[in-house]
């Protein structure tokens, strides 16, 4: 009996750490990186698609994704920054590249990877826009 006591006051003191630790997160904007309730307007609510185009690396004797096209882009997004990120089975960023979406009527773009990782270490792809 006195061991279950002990356990569930030791719960509710660590419930109590997490919660005043989250209160201190109150107030952040959609500007800043943290938790709350906050809505977060999007220039694209419906979702992107992506493909990869691959070329032959000689020198390092693999295939790599050279650049990622992002599709079904909203024309509300356009000046934004396109991000793209991938990442390995670990979750680690491998390869990256930005572009900012030009004011146009297309809504595929393709950002061109500043470092082509290899195309077979390569499992995720993330996709930002940001203003």
């Amino acid at each position: 009996m006195k061991r279950t006591f002990i356990a569930v006051c030791a719960g509710l003191i660590v419930f109590a750490g997490v919660f005043a630790m989250a209160a201190s997160l109150g107030g952040i904007t959609s500007n800043d990186v943290g938790a709350d309730n906050t809505t977060v307007a999007s220039c694209d609510t419906n979702g992107v698609t992506t493909s990869y185009a691959t070329g032959w690396d000689a020198t390092d004797q693999r295939y790599e994704i050279t650049s990622v096209t992002v599709g079904g882009v909203n024309d509300a997004c356009d000046g934004d920054t396109l991000s793209v990120s991938l990442t390995n089975s670990a979750g680690a960023q491998i390869g990256s590249g930005t572009l900012t979406i030009p004011t146009s009527a297309a809504t595929s773009h393709t950002v061109t990877m500043s470092t082509a990782p290899s195309a077979q270490l390569t499992t995720g792809v993330h996709v930002l826009i940001s203003a």
